[in-house]
């Protein structure tokens, strides 16, 4: 094999992306919940450190709002392969693609992987985040994939007459719970979502968008561990594994 041919089949890199923009309206702080203070340092910081003890990953990107004037105060590392970047939107996946741009302008090949993580995930470890990267990269035919838990509990539908109240029992069979590392190539990621958000569809996740475009992500076992940290008492069942993790 020769050096050219050598050089066209170079491994795409691994990159992290973290939207880190939002409110957390529902847990009543008084600041953003990433930036809240969860077993000992911020919350986003968990994610961030998890992500920087990995020596496969390029590097690692945070989206900010463009209001926060002092992100150095809640994410607390000199290492290199972070950019803090104020690509912060009014929505997630704005925040998403906004950061993604600034990537491929930074000269991140389109061709690289990118893994987009909740700053409400700081559960994640490295074993979880590994799986879904060698789920994704071992597998030739895929577009990409995410972090997932089969449905263990019986989903409820409300009654229309009274939200209070049971409907009926949906079935669960085939049912998963998205998480998140979701993994995709750049240059296709922005796409989905720069056409979703032309079409005015409604984007929850990253795999949404790209399913919307032809895409069959991988569906890679997490972990309940790695649940988002939305209500306050998924605060205190956080605080306590995080705290838990750092004794052991």
């Amino acid at each position: 094999m020769n050096s050219a041919e050598t050089s066209s089949e170079k491994t795409p890199a691994l990159h992290v992306l973290i939207p880190c923009a939002g409110t957390g309206t529902r847990m009543g702080l008084q600041a953003p919940k990433q930036f809240e203070v969860l077993a000992g340092q911020s919350m986003v910081m968990h994610s961030v450190q998890t992500f920087l003890s990995m020596p496969e990953i390029a590097s690692i990107w945070v989206g900010v709002s463009p209001e926060l004037t002092n992100p150095s105060d809640f994410i607390t590392t000199s290492d290199p392969r972070l950019t803090i970047s104020h690509t912060g939107g009014a929505s997630r996946h704005e925040t998403v693609l906004q950061t993604l741009k600034a990537m491929s302008q930074a000269g991140i090949s389109d061709d690289d992987w990118v893994l987009v993580h909740d700053a409400a995930r700081p559960g994640l470890s490295v074993e979880a985040a590994r799986r879904l990267i060698n789920a994704v990269t071992e597998s030739v035919y895929v577009c990409g994939g995410i972090l997932a838990m089969p449905m263990a509990d019986t989903l409820k539908l409300i009654s229309q007459q009274n939200p209070n109240c049971i409907g009926k029992t949906l079935p669960r069979d085939g049912l998963w719970l998205a998480q998140t590392p979701q993994m995709f190539r750049l240059l296709a990621l922005s796409e989905a979502l720069q056409q979703a958000v032309a079409n005015k569809q409604e984007v929850t996740d990253e795999a949404s968008a790209m399913e919307r475009v032809g895409c069959e992500p991988l569906l890679v076992p997490g972990e309940w561990r790695n649940l988002k940290v939305t209500y306050p008492q998924d605060w205190s069942l956080m605080n306590e594994l995080l705290s838990l993790k750092k004794s052991s």
